[in-house]
């Protein structure tokens, strides 16, 4: 009786971790000579509508990035063909290493995609920007604090 306590209690604690792991959906373009100059386009499947979300904006770079910051025009195109676009200003900082870093900004907080289907993402910066490796988006469960 006690071993098939003890497997229950095992069970239990596995599926409340399982359950309460965090699922994030990741995409990420390589920028050409790390110069970031054109539009970007990610698409998104999504198939709850009912759940928030944070959206990210994911940046790696390098030692040869120099701007302060970098002022962007985020597209998005719901699967009913809403469009809304916005300006955002990613501040990234400097680095002197060699090696290359990664920050992710965050551009919403617990948002509700409302319908089923693919939402399309479209990121482009006003200006080129020199240093930057890969630009991505990342939409997931919102951070439990």
């Amino acid at each position: 009786m006690r071993r098939l306590i003890f497997l229950a209690l095992v069970a239990m604690s596995m599926l409340a971790v399982a359950c309460n792991e965090q699922r994030h959906s990741v995409d990420m373009h390589d920028m050409q000579r790390c110069t970031w100059s054109g539009a970007e386009e990610f698409v998104y499947q999504n198939t709850d509508s009912l759940s928030k979300r944070d959206i990210s904006i994911v940046v790696r770079y390098g030692s040869d990035y120099v701007a302060d910051s970098v002022s962007l025009r985020i597209l998005a195109i719901s699967p009913d063909s809403m469009v809304t676009e916005e300006p955002f200003t990613l501040r990234i900082p400097r680095i002197k290493e060699v090696r290359p870093e990664e920050q992710t900004f965050l551009y919403r907080k617990d948002a509700v995609l409302g319908r089923c289907g693919a939402y399309k993402f479209r990121i482009t910066p006003d200006t080129i920007i020199e240093g930057v490796s890969s630009i991505g988006i990342m939409i997931g469960e919102p951070e439990v604090k």
